[in-house]
């Protein structure tokens, strides 16, 4: 008995042992699986590219598609940058995070992005840009440890800085020195490559056309991807939007929301995911709480959907309506536009509102409206209803004062003019397109070519602010300031409430010694936007005129609080200190301003003046030598080089600079004072 029940006790011990020693095991399995190494996230944004463009053009993102999960129906919200960009980290439409058009707002604070949840959940963040219009002061950098930004920009241009850009190996080479740098944290890294964007121009051997852009771009894609370790990795690459190349009638993109500018790439790599093609059609406001599940994470409720649990099944997600939006028109005068995706079947809904089924007819030229009303009447009500959601917008609005300056300065509407109108943007691609042209030679600073184009356009659309503000831009380019400022009145008076408007005639004022009329129309700029740089820059050029040290002393500062990479705020700044005879200060300011602009010649001059003052002439040819070497008629520089050499022990250098100077120094009066300068310099003996 005693031997029996023994036994039974024995028995019930090693079964409690094995039992003990299980659960042991099971405890050590699940904390190895919550120790699990998490994952690096790597983003990176196609700029301006097609859905059609994946394929034998581009084998990097070809074979990234067929390995991993592509998705052959992912639509844009936005057919622009800044917006697009903006729904992509956040999973939020433009119309709930309210930065609608590029240039115009800036995103919340108070929103959550991917950069801000994996910030927030250990990672190191980084972002790498590769266009202004994605700048810090737009929004996007709240989460990032690193927001590389450091696009060089043309300080002479006051007009298109928001053009401007730098080429994708240069962005991938900035993204490839961080991501190697020693750190144990995990990384969530966004790489964005602008190329595709028009002007085509591709480095050789590309061919210069949109087509050369995309394979430069899917190069710079295999480089990025072949340069790291992608084991225990999510690679997800979405576009932004795509480019109209000529299809109904738009150049490029930004007007209309047929699919040429929706219909972009996405692809998602994820450990454990198996390659398959998604035929339903998705969002890429859909990435983020998609990428952010894939990485054990979740992004608070938005409009985006998690789509990670379908992807990790290999199936396809349910259906659902994808909203998309075009308010660019608005800034035309035009109606905006809306669109409604549900399976292939698509709403574009505006004066004349479409229905086409995509799968069938993917040029959308056959508008099923009348055909299926049930379907049209359906997805129309299902547009008004998501925009109904939106925010309220932030515009400031017309007060009393501003309409009392306006009349008071001369500002009259030209005849013709007319408030917003109802007119179809697809009517007025072929309008557009000349717009486009212009603008384009424009910013290919090729003024007189954009005249003509514009003139037209003005004539047809007198009510237009923004085609009447291009035509002032071309006058004032090609010299004739006084008609770009008549033009800019005009501009201001078709829509008071613009920011930019009142910005480019106080330009101009500036630019026509209008000092005082300039500064007012400044003040009317920071009242609509108090953070923009450029307006306190501008602001703090009038108060120096007007002999007001301390206060342009402020704005300048001001201006590269707000902007640390505004090369004309410093080189301000070096002028008013140099005027100060603060000349250490003067010469660090300068040298800021050529660090952040290298070929800046106004600055180069500036800093050559100060070197002369503290008796550096040698220092001071070398400056004006660089300067002359940017801009050649640089008579201001080419004076003072003289007066380096005659500090220098060289008079009769200094005097044949003076002498070749006159020689070519043009007739207009606009250079007398140099001219007197020169003379009076050769008559001393």
């Amino acid at each position: 008995m005693n031997d029996e029940h023994g036994s039974r006790v024995l028995v019930h011990r090693s079964s409690f042992i094995v039992h003990r020693f299980f659960l042991t095991l099971l405890l050590i399995v699940a904390c190895a699986r919550r120790e699990a190494p998490k994952p690096n996230v790597l983003l990176i944004t196609l700029d301006t590219f097609r859905a059609d463009r994946i394929g034998p053009l581009t084998p990097n993102l070809d074979r990234l598609g067929r390995e991993d999960i592509r998705f052959e129906n992912a639509v844009a919200p936005v057919p622009m940058t800044l917006p697009a960009h903006a729904t992509i980290l956040s999973g939020l439409l433009p119309l709930h995070h309210s930065v609608r058009i590029n240039g115009a707002g800036s995103f919340p604070a108070n929103r959550e992005t991917l950069a801000t949840l994996f910030a927030r959940s250990g990672y190191r963040t980084a972002a790498f840009v590769g266009a202004f219009v994605l700048d810090h002061r737009f929004g996007l950098q709240r989460g990032f440890e690193v927001y590389d930004d450091a696009i060089e920009r043309d300080p002479n241009d006051t007009s298109s800085s928001i053009e401007a850009e730098r080429r994708g190996n240069i962005v991938v080479d900035v993204a490839l020195n961080w991501l190697r740098r020693p750190d144990q944290r995990p990384f969530f890294a966004w790489v964005h490559l602008y190329d595709a964007h028009a002007p085509y121009s591709p480095p050789a051997p590309f061919p210069q056309t949109y087509d050369g852009e995309a394979a430069f771009v899917d190069e710079q894609v295999g480089r990025l991807l072949s340069s790291i370790d992608r084991r225990n990795m999510i690679v997800a690459v979405v576009g932004d939007h795509g480019e109209s190349l000529g299809e109904h009638g738009e150049l490029t993109h930004g007007l209309l929301i047929f699919e040429p500018t929706l219909h972009v790439p996405m692809i998602i790599a994820a450990p454990g995911l198996a390659a398959h093609s998604v035929r339903q059609p998705v969002g890429s406001v859909d990435l983020a709480a998609t990428v952010a599940a894939l990485a054990h994470l979740a992004m608070p409720a938005g409009d985006g959907r998690d789509l990670s649990d379908d992807l990790r099944r290999g199936r396809d997600p349910r259906e659902h309506d994808l909203y998309s939006e075009s308010r660019y028109p608005l800034q035309f005068g035009w109606s905006d536009l809306a669109a409604v995706r549900r399976g292939s079947i698509k709403l574009i809904a505006g004066p004349t509102s479409k229905l086409f089924d995509v799968s069938k007819d993917p040029g959308e030229t056959k508008d099923l409206a009348t055909s299926d009303r049930r379907a049209y009447h359906e997805l129309k009500a299902t547009a008004e209803r998501i925009r109904s959601t939106a925010l309220t917008s932030s515009t400031t609005s017309v007060d009393p004062e501003t309409r009392a300056k306006l009349a008071s300065l001369g500002y009259v509407a030209p005849t013709g003019a007319a408030g917003p109108s109802s007119r179809d943007p697809v009517a007025m691609a072929p309008v557009f397109a000349s717009f486009e042209r212009a603008m384009l030679a424009l910013n290919l600073h090729q003024p007189r070519e954009a005249l003509p184009l514009l003139e037209k356009l003005v004539a047809s659309d007198p009510a237009n602010p923004l085609f009447r503000s291009a035509l002032a831009r071309a006058h004032r380019e090609v010299g004739n300031v006084r008609r770009a400022i008549d033009l800019y009145r005009q501009a201001v008076a078709l829509a008071p409430s613009d920011a930019d408007a009142w910005y480019n005639l106080a330009a101009a004022l500036e630019d026509g010694g209008s000092m005082r009329e300039a500064r007012a129309a400044l003040e009317e700029v920071l009242k609509r936007e108090p953070g923009r740089p450029e307006a306190h820059n501008a602001l703090g050029v009038a108060y120096a005129s007007e002999g007001n040290s301390d206060a342009a002393a402020a704005e300048f500062r001001r201006a590269i609080e707000l902007d640390p990479r505004n090369a004309r705020a410093y080189n301000n700044q070096g002028n008013l200190l140099r005027s100060m005879q603060r000349l250490d200060g003067a010469a660090i300011a300068y040298r800021k301003a050529i660090e952040l602009s290298p070929r800046y010649a106004d600055a180069l001059n500036g800093l050559g003046a100060v070197l002369v003052q503290q008796g550096r002439p040698q220092e001071a040819i070398a400056a004006f030598d660089a300067a002359l070497q940017v801009a050649p008629d640089f008579y201001e520089a080419q004076l003072n080089r003289g007066i380096a050499l005659q500090f220098a022990g060289d008079r009769a250098g200094a005097r044949r600079q003076w002498q070749q100077l006159l020689a070519r120094i043009p007739p207009e009066r606009a250079f007398d004072p140099q001219r007197a300068a020169a003379r009076n310099l050769l008559s001393q003996k």
